[in-house]
């Protein structure tokens, strides 16, 4: 192959070292131009070069450029330049080999002896061929391998009949042509190839190969290893004629170098050889090569390389040109390659000096890799013994281990050495002898190496193998024995070595290792067991009565650890089980605590005692004596003594508890005088004495004939026996009425005042009770006292002081409410009263609310409050299934009900014992404000743990609960129902399912009634928690904005304080339950519960032949029907097996009973249920109720019975062209029989998503499946099909004569053209439907005969809409529009598939079971079943896409056709597609032309329309006039090859935009406008941003499909003349793809609101965070204890409550979901978050501050850390491509794809698994390969972009720790690591300046190492980038920071910054240095160093770029 040789001039004098960068250049085309194949020396100039390009065009770029400025390190910039050479080159010529790198030699050298061919076919190509006699050409045939002779002739004599060949060398051939003809072909053909093996031809000149072999040298080869070196010389003169030689030994053993003294006899030496033997040893003899290389020896570390050049280039050393130098010892030999070869052998010739230095040159062959020196070596000395230890046990294992001998036998034979062993030791002497021949030719191989060598194998043959030792007593060893001999095989064995109380594990390393982990393992679990076993005991301690062990046993059973403790009520004893010691310590804890207990005797009078039995002795300890020790409680218990009491207690506290009980009781005996005696003797007494006692409990109070004694708690006492002595006195009491202001001031006055011990009140004996009922103190005193306590009490309740603290801070309302009850305390020491007020405000009044309006007729409000404090005709109650009230909510109830409402629940408790999961129960309302309360069964969340349908159990039962709710309250006929977020709360529901359960049942329950329930009108959810009201509220407009679409569902109001003003929501038609389906036009559904309960126009009744069944569902509508019913049964008599008559209702709430006789199979079923179904159609009912027919005495399987009676229904619809009969129930009773319908309801009615023809089904050719509506193309006459429809293609006149059109009027009769005449005229949007005629078919539908694939599509919709309004269910098409359409039949099938799939695709259900498309000519019929496969196969092709497009590159989502600036989309009936093009090329049917008011704009786009419409639109335009802002006309397309131009008004805001497409859409569609195409609007005249036009545009499409469902347009471009704009609507687009197959409701558009989600504003949001407020009442009597109470508060929040700020430079990196995390945040804990210059300040309760910064570092940190791996994914994208095949070309992979394939692939992972979408996909890195969870197998690669791809994931230091998922860590480096040390080291080391100044010793106390993998990332980066640009620099160096420790923790979190060095202009505390001595100096002169702070800066070295 020819190359083009360009001239390079002006390289610098060094340009033969300056060659690598060269090349580098050169071959960059993006730098040079071009790519260039070789770069040769010029042969006259050094500054010159030869530049040779395998193509013209590469060289005539760079030659174009001229000049190149080629950057040469430490030269700078350098201009070459590039000229015409004018000739042309061989680029099949290799560069001259230049003698390698000293590391690389010897791999160089082997190749050149390995093929010497190469070597000279160089030489031969750069000479003219030569020619033998009469013409013969010489040609050199060279390859990597032997090639046999005989096929190499064959295969040249295809070029030749004369070939000659003859072996050259091992793989090459001299090969001779007999004239230049042959020479020719075989050189012109470039690939010469037998097979798998190739060759290459080249010519020889055999002349120049005679000249380069050396005359005196020659190599030997075949000698054994085991020769006598003595007679090699002898061998070598016989064959020589004696001539005087030297010979070396070469690497090979066996070759040798021979060098002849004088000239011999070549031809006679060679042939001697090969015919003379040695010792049966066959020697072959081989000429050398001249070499032109020499080497040098001798003292060079002076002599520099130059000096060496210059020295070998001059005459002085018979030198010349020099080709390379390479040093191979860099101060003792060097190699010097010379241009010449006879130069080098003249300067080995000559001894040489330089410098003073001699040097000694010999001939070196690199091929050899050795320098001959023409001398014979002595023969080598004989290496020593050597001497080995190993372990004797060991080596013991090893001598039997036959695997072991077999490797040592091969080890020993491969370094010739014998062995011995001496065991006498514990350490064996293994001793190694040479076995080589010391006089043979092997000893000169292996003399030097042995030793080494022999020493490392057998070293590492025996490291293979270990011993370890495991210490093990004799027992242990006796339990583990045959668990450790389980483990022994082949290479392991375990033993015990009894005297050293040991076991022994020997083996190979890898067996033994795991070995000796099971045998450890064993031992220390052992150990552990027999300690456990030796020590541990049993101790007991007796107690001496069952109070004082319960009261021990208390006090104890904390306290003891380590330990087994129990107790023994019955033998009075507490156990402990254990270790010793740790029993020991319990059983001291235990005694010493039990003699510290002590009792003592109460000294109480009997009276007292009696009054003491009577009372609960457990309460009142809890009421008198603290249960828990703390400052001042008492720890003590009453125990009964026979009639005595006895206080048992802790010593300390025995005397105090005494105390407590004698202070808390009282007795007090009144010793009547006479006079009190005859008092007490009348009636009045009688009664004053019955009325005191019967008032009070807390006394005992009894009357002897001369006392009383009263005896009880002491405060009763006192008031009984005041009041008493006051009557006996004669001083009757008289009690009066104190008000007081509030409830708090009576409590403050009860708890802190005790007015009965002031004084002055209690000289007056008067008695003060509280009452708040009354709101007042009761004073009682004796009638002429009462005044004046009155006005004590009065003058005490003065002295009250109030005081009103509000606290409003972040936090200060929980801390205030968690201490309640400390602070009241803390207030009742200094005689204070706190009091917390609630704010009680009625629910109306401040309850958020949120109202939603549904079907038009139900509102649903969600509010927040009590649910108690709500009144309706319904509550509904939530129970779990064991009935227990076991919830907040159902406690309440409870609460507030009373027992009573409990009792619907103890019948069911009865019955079942349970309430069923989903099921609801009827109670009477109790006290509860309601009419009727209702009890949902509801399951926990996640019971269950399974999914029906894609729904969870639990979801279905709590939603099922609420239907039945709402279905119980309407036949109940109530109004309103009032329940709780069902489900949340207790039963652990997210409230998002709450919530769509409620709005579903109610959307099934509004469906049932038709959208309009007759009664129930009001549903109220409350909660009190305003969060799951905000929630579940969220969710309701989540709801709504999905079904937007249908006007279903509305937004809810904002929430106020008010109820809100509700907004029309209802709901789609396809969102009810499971438990129905449509059957034709029948809404069938199933129900639970008892059927003589339906309300419906008829009942089937499934009886006896006789009419008179008396069991199971039969007997029960009997007996509810009544008399009548029986009586007409049994007029009507015995009926025939499948009979069905009808009777009237009777009593039943129906009009008629359908009495059926009882099938016994399910064909039976069927039957009959279609003549029921008859029977209902003639007594025109519109509602039937069904039970499960068959399920009783029947036999039948509910399933079966519910398939056969659906299938009934479904029989019955397709016969009848219409139906009265619009609800189906069927009913079952029992639980078993409705579960089981259920499930096949859920299974059969969950919608599924629309399918394309698997691959799995086998249809044959002509078929094809859309939505299981089975295709067929089949060839026939479509007048003979019988069918329930015919499809007739015919003319406006519907009177088509011709073609298939005529042959159907034809064969139908008069009566239908007759019927066509009165449809006539047909429009093109409008089908009309006949009946069938003479035909064999029900109906003919008649539509217009398209002209266009869009026509046949929209018209094929149009049919098979009329098929479904008319039940059709079989129906056959012909070819539509391959007649006078002229549309080709593969078009025409396509487009009718395409509105056969639209349509399917629209709708929930359909009617439709089979299409056929009848042909009746083969043409077209073959033409047809092409177009079918096609579809089938693209279906097929875009299954397999689906798979692929979750991680494909986003630029791969258009067809095949598209450009790279092209997007398609599908937006329901519409193809959305924009590209960038010329609008005046467009063909759809429209184009719209954004212009101005008067309609002639003529710049831009709307310009580029009018001229290309030309005059004749221009001057429509103009008699059209002046438009409105927003007006829009249609013109006629002029030139243009569209039907119609759209003129629209250009606006210049996004909604105008929006608005004025919406109306051009509309008014296509109202034109019958079919594609459109738009320009990008307002992004010219209107200065628009194209991403805010692209969302505008795509909203008016959604806007328009709102109102359109079925729109004429099917097709939308968007033209894009500026290429910058397209990736924007690309972005707008992707974002409202949906795919084709999905339903048109999916793409319906989502307002505004919950399509576009602006970013969070944090910090406004954050700002308007409010906190709950706390107010604090102070009670008192005197300002100072006022003040005290005050402080405390202070002095809690001070203590409680915090700020701390959080560095936030991340925060405009947070996600939208992460900014409302931290809003979440500050409102959950009642936080104060506030945003300043990059940092937040969190304040609030101390605690919640500290967990609330963690969690928004957390968040910061990953903000931080996703932004870094944006820009790693950016750099490995720009480093490394990653592809897959797709289609048969390669597609890149998504970004964030790439990237974890690159991080896996650094890691040498050999699989990667990764998850898109939802679909797993299985990357096998090894093979390229990626499985789809289908098991297609995608090939991908791997294509670097740059040349250190391999780095593109940055690895961490390998000395860094393990950080286990955190950020950064800090890690203190141990101070005898290496790394601590050098650290150390280097920072003293350059302190030494200071310490020589100061005569100070410098100390480094710690060094920390900081870890950081986003800052280590960040400066890997970086480093890489400078080193890449100075790759010869020090570009690294490590620098000390002096700065303060804050400054530090920062630098450590978030890296360096200038803003930390310098504060408001003043000397700066941030220092850099590469001394560590800068710093201290600086720091030093602002006085802010000591030695600590020195010691802090210390830890802190960074290493930074410069």
């Amino acid at each position: 192959m020819d190359g083009k040789v360009l001239l390079l001039e002006g390289l610098p004098d060094q340009a033969a070292s300056l060659k690598a960068k060269l090349e580098l250049y050169f071959k960059n085309r993006r730098k040079s131009g071009g790519e260039v194949l070789e770069i040769q020396e010029h042969p006259n100039d050094r500054k010159k070069a030869l530049l040779v390009y395998a193509t013209d065009e590469d060289a005539r770029k760079v030659l174009e450029k001229k000049i190149h400025a080629v950057d040469f390190k430490g030269l700078g910039k350098v201009d070459l330049i590039v000229k015409q050479h004018g000739e042309k080159m061989n680029t099949g010529i290799k560069r001259e080999s230049r003698t390698p790198s000293p590391s690389l030699i010897k791999e160089k050298q082997e190749h050149c002896r390995e093929a010497p061919g190469k070597q000279e076919q160089v030489t031969v190509c750069q000479e003219s061929s030569q020619q033998g006699d009469g013409g013969t050409v010489t040609l050199l045939v060279s390859g990597t391998q032997s090639i046999n002779e005989n096929l190499l002739t064959m295969y040249f004599e295809q070029y030749s009949n004369n070939v000659n060949i003859k072996k050259h060398g091992e793989d090459g051939w001299i090969l001779r042509l007999s004239n230049q003809s042959d020479t020719e072909k075989v050189l012109a053909e470039e690939d010469h190839r037998i097979g798998a093996f190739s060759f290459t031809v080249a010519l020889y000149d055999e002349r120049a190969e005679v000249e380069r072999l050396d005359p005196h040298r020659f190599i030997l080869s075949g000698f054994a290893g085991s020769c006598k070196h003595s007679i090699i010389s002898i061998y070598i003169k016989s064959c020589s004629k004696g001539a005087e030689h030297s010979w070396e030994t070469l690497s090979e053993l066996g070759s040798l170098a021979v060098t002849f003294k004088q000239d011999i006899d070549i031809k006679f030496f060679l042939e001697k050889c090969s015919m003379k033997k040695l010792e049966d040893m066959e020697i072959t003899a081989s000429r050398m090569m001249r070499t032109d290389t020499i080497l040098v020896e001798g003292k060079m570390d002076g002599i520099s390389e130059e000096a060496l050049k210059l020295y070998f280039n001059s005459k002085r050393s018979k030198g010349g040109n020099i080709r390379s130098l390479n040093w191979v010892d860099k101060t003792r030999s060097v190699t010097v390659t010379f241009r010449d070869w006879r130069v080098a052998h003249n300067v080995a010739e000559q001894a040489h000096s330089l410098g003073g230095v001699s040097l000694q040159a010999v001939l070196f062959y690199t091929h050899l890799q050795k320098a001959l020196t023409g001398r014979t070596a002595p023969p080598p000395t004989a290496p020593s013994k050597i001497t080995l230890y190993d372990d004797s046990v060991l080596l013991d294992h090893l001598s039997h281990n036959k695997k072991f001998k077999e490797q040592f036998e091969k080890t020993l034979q491969d370094i010739h050495a014998r062995v011995s062993v001496d065991k006498t030791m514990e350490q064996s002497k293994i001793s190694l002898e040479m076995t080589v021949d010391q006089e043979s030719l092997q000893m000169y191989h292996v003399a030097s190496v042995w030793e080494s060598k022999a020493r490392t194998d057998v070293e590492s043959l025996l490291k293979r193998y270990i011993v370890i030792k495991l210490d093990a007593e004799n027992e242990i060893w006796k339990r583990i024995k045959d668990t450790c001999l389980s483990l022994v095989s082949p290479d392991v064995s375990v033993f015990y070595e009894g005297p050293h109380h040991r076991i022994l594990v020997v083996g190979q390393k890898n067996e033994a290792n795991p070995v000796v982990d099971s045998v450890r393992l064993l031992v220390k679990n052992t150990s552990e067991e027999l300690a456990i076993q030796r020590n541990t005991v049993v101790r007991m301690i007796t107690l001496n009565s069952k109070e004082e062990l319960g009261f021990l046993w208390n006090m104890v059973s904390s306290k003891v650890d380590g330990v087994e403790i129990s107790k023994d009520d019955e033998n009075l004893s507490i156990y402990l089980k254990g270790l010793t010691d740790p029993v020991s310590s319990a059983e001291m804890i235990i005694k010493k605590e039990k003699e510290n207990l002590a009792t003592k005797t109460l000294n109480i009078s009997v009276h007292l005692a009696k009054f003491l039995k009577s009372l609960d002795l457990k309460k009142f300890e809890h009421d008198h004596f603290v249960q828990q020790k703390s400052q001042e409680g008492i720890c003590a218990v009453i125990l009964k003594c026979g009639d005595s009491y006895q206080i048992l207690a802790e010593k300390k506290d025995i005397f105090k508890a005494e105390q407590t009980v004698m202070a808390v009781l009282k007795e007090e005996v009144l010793e009547l005088t006479p006079e009190q005696l005859k008092v007490t003797k009348d009636e009045n007494w009688r009664h004053f004495f019955g009325d005191l006692t019967e008032d009070v409990s807390n006394v005992k109070v009894l009357q002897s004939h001369k006392s009383i004694i009263m005896t009880g708690f002491c405060s009763a006492v006192t008031d009984i026996s005041r009041k008493l002595k006051g009557y006996l006195n004669n001083k009757l009491p008289v009690t009066d009425d104190v008000t007081v202001e509030s409830v708090e001031v009576l409590d403050f006055i009860n708890d802190c005042m005790n007015l009965s011990e002031v004084p002055a009140i209690k000289v007056l004996n008067a008695i003060i009770v509280p009452s708040k009922t009354s709101l007042c103190l009761k004073v009682t005193a004796a009638s002429d006292k009462i005044q004046e306590a009155i006005s004590t009490v009065k003058n005490q309740l003065a002295l009250i002081v109030k005081e009103k603290h509000t606290f409003l801070k972040a936090g200060e309302f929980i801390v205030l409410e968690k201490n309640q009850t400390a602070l009241k305390a803390q207030a009742k020491e200094f005689g204070c009263m706190l009091h917390f007020p609630t704010e009680e405000t009625s629910p109306a009044a401040s309850a958020r609310s949120y109202s939603h309006n549904i079907a038009g007729s139900i509102t649903l409000t969600i509010v927040q409050g009590d649910m108690s404090c709500h009144s309706g005709d319904v509550l509904v109650c939530p129970l779990s299934g064991n009935l227990a009230f076991d919830n907040p909510i159902a406690q309440k109830v409870l609460k507030i009900g009373g027992p009573q409402i409990q009792e619907a629940l103890k019948s069911l408790t009865k019955e079942r014992n349970a309430l069923i999961a989903g099921d609801v129960v009827l109670s009477k309302p109790g006290n509860l404000s309601a009419k009727i309360l209702m009890y949902a069964g509801i399951s926990a969340w996640g019971s269950s743990g399974h999914q029906l349908n894609g729904q969870t159990i639990e979801f279905i039962h709590l939603k099922s609960a609420i239907l039945k709710c709402l279905t119980n309250a309407q036949d109940k006929k109530f109004t309103s129902i009032v329940m709780p977020a069902l489900g949340c709360g207790t039963f652990g529901y997210p409230v998002s399912e709450s919530c769509k359960a409620v709005i579903g049942a109610i959307l099934e329950f509004c469906e049932t009634y038709q959208g309009a329930p007759q009664d129930l009108r009001k549903i109220l959810i409350v909660d009190p928690d305003i969060k799951i009201v905000e929630e579940f509220n969220n969710v309701a407009n989540e709801i709504a904005g999905i079904q937007a679409h249908s006007g279903t569902m509305g937004k809810d109001t904002r929430p106020s304080d008010k109820a809100n003003v509700t907004q029309p929501l209802q709901v789609p038609s396809n969102s009810g339950a499971v438990s129905r389906v449509l059957v034709g036009s029948m809404l069938v559904m199933l129900k639970k519960g008892d059927i003589t309960q339906e309300k419906v126009d008829a009942i089937v009744n499934s009886t006896n032949s006789t009419l008179n069944l008396q069991t199971g569902v039969s007997g029960a509508i009997l007996k509810a029907a009544g008399k009548s019913v029986t009586d007409e049964c049994a007029k009507l008599g015995t009926q025939k097996e499948d009979g069905v008559v009808v009777t009237s209702g009777g009593s039943l709430s129906c009009k008629h009973i359908i009495q059926m006789v009882g099938p016994s199979t399910t064909a039976g079923i069927t039957a009959s249920i279609e003549k029921v179904l008859q029977l209902c159609e003639n007594k025109t009912c519109a509602k039937v109720s069904i039970p499960a027919i068959g399920t009783g005495k029947g036999n039948i399987g509910p399933k079966e019975s519910l398939q056969a009676i659906l299938k009934g229904l479904e029989n019955h619809s397709s016969k009848t062209a219409s139906t009265c009969i619009r609800f189906v129930y069927i009913v079952a009773l029992e639980d078993r029989v409705f579960q089981c319908l259920y499930e096949y309801f859920v299974e059969k009615t969950h919608p599924s998503l629309p399918k394309k023809q698997s691959s799995e089904e086998q249809l044959p050719a002509n078929q094809v499946k859309i939505r299981e509506v089975r295709l067929e193309v089949r060839k026939g006459n479509i007048v003979t099909e019988t069918v329930r429809g015919i499809v007739n293609t015919t003319n406006k006149d519907l009177s088509l004569k011709g073609g298939v059109s005529g042959a159907i009027l034809k064969a139908a009769g008069q009566s239908v053209e007759d019927e066509c005449k009165k449809l006539s005229p047909l429009d093109d949007d409008r089908v009309a439907v006949t009946g069938g005629g003479a035909l064999q078919c029900d109906f003919i539908i008649h539509m217009l005969g398209p002209h266009s694939c869009a026509a046949v599509t929209s018209r094929v919709e149009r049919v098979l809409e009329e098929c479904e309004n008319n039940q059709i269910t079989t129906v056959s098409f012909p070819a539509v529009g391959t007649g006078g359409g002229g549309l080709k039949a593969a078009d025409a099938i396509t487009a009718m598939l395409k509105g056969f799939e639209t349509h399917l695709t629209r709708r929930a259900s359909t009617v439709l079971k089979l299409v056929y498309v009848v042909i009746d000519k083969d043409d077209i019929l073959k033409d047809v079943l092409q177009g079918l496969q096609l579809w089938k196969t693209k279906s097929t092709n875009e299954s397999l896409d689906d798979d692929e497009e979750d991680w494909s590159s986003e630029s791969e989502e258009e067809d095949q056709g598209s450009s790279s600036s092209s997007i398609k989309v599908v937006m329901g009936p519409i193809d959305i597609k924009a590209f960038c093009g010329d609008i005046t090329k467009e063909t759809t049917d429209a184009v719209v032309n954004s212009t101005n008011t008067s309609l002639n704009l003529n710049t831009g786009v709307s310009g580029a329309i009018l001229k290309a419409a030309g005059n004749s639109v221009v001057d429509e335009c103009k008699a059209l006039g002046t438009q409105p802002s927003d007006g829009l006309v249609v013109t006629k397309p002029g030139k243009l090859p569209v039907k119609h131009i759209v003129h629209m008004v250009g606006q210049t805001t996004d909604k105008a935009i929006t608005s004025s497409m919406c109306k051009v859409l509309k008014a296509c569609n109202d034109i019958k406008v079919q594609s459109v195409s738009f320009p990008a609007l307002g992004t010219g005249a209107g200065n628009l941003h194209a991403d805010h036009v692209a969302v505008a545009m795509m909203d008016a499409i959604q806007n328009f499909l709102q109102d359109n469902p079925q729109p004429n347009v099917t097709s939308i471009h968007i033209v894009i003349f500026q290429q910058n704009m397209f990736s924007s609507f690309e972005q707008a687009m992707k974002k409202c793809k949906v795919s084709p197959a999905e339903k048109l409701e999916k793409s319906k558009p989502v307002p505004k609101s919950s399509q576009s989600h602006p970013s969070l504003d944090i910090t406004s949001l954050l700002a308007n965070v409010t906190y709950p407020t706390m107010t604090v009442e102070v009670y008192g009597t005197t300002a100072g204890s006022l003040a005290q109470v005050k402080k405390c508060l202070e002095d809690l929040l001070a203590e409680e409550c915090s700020s701390q700020d959080v560095e936030a430079q991340s925060l405009c990196f947070l996600q939208e979901a992460e900014k409302q995390a931290i809003i979440d945040l500050s409102n959950k804990h009642h936080l104060c978050v506030a945003v300043h210059v990059n940092k937040l300040t969190v304040s609030g309760k101390k605690d919640d501050v500290l967990m609330a910064v963690l969690k928004i570092k957390d968040l910061l940190q990953g903000a931080k850390e996703r932004e870094n791996q944006k820009f790693e994914k950016e750099r490995i994208k720009k480093t490394v491509l990653w592809e897959k095949v797709k289609q048969g070309s390669w597609t890149s992979i998504k970004s964030n794809i790439s990237y974890n394939l690159e991080c896996a692939y650094i890691r040498q992972e050999k699989t990667y698994l990764f998850t898109q979408k939802g679909k797993t996909y299985k990357v096998n890195l090894e093979q390229m390969q990626m499985t789809n969870g289908k098991g297609i197998n995608f090939k991908i690669r791997r294509t670097p972009l740059v040349g250190d791809s391999g780095t593109a994931v940055i690895q961490t230091p390998p000395t860094w720790t393990k950080m286990a998922g955190k950020n950064y860590i800090v890690v203190p480096l141990v101070a005898t690591s290496q790394e601590y040390q050098n650290i150390s080291k280097d920072f003293i080391a350059s302190c030494q300046h200071f310490t020589k100044t100061e005569t100070k010793r410098i100390e480094v106390v710690q060094i920390e190492r900081l870890q950081h993998d986003v800052l280590w990332q960040s400066y890997s980066v970086r480093k890489q980038a400078i080193d890449k640009k100075y790759p010869k620099n020090p570009n690294e160096q490590m620098l000390y920071h002096g700065t303060t420790k804050e400054i530090c923790q920062k630098i450590n979190a978030y890296g360096f910054n200038r803003s930390f060095c310098g504060r408001n202009g003043m000397f700066s505390i941030s220092i850099f240095g590469s001394d560590g001595n800068i710093s201290k100096k600086i720091l030093q002169s602002r006085g802010d160093l000591t030695h600590s702070t020195f010691r802090e800066l210390a830890h802190f070295p960074h290493s930074t770029l410069e």
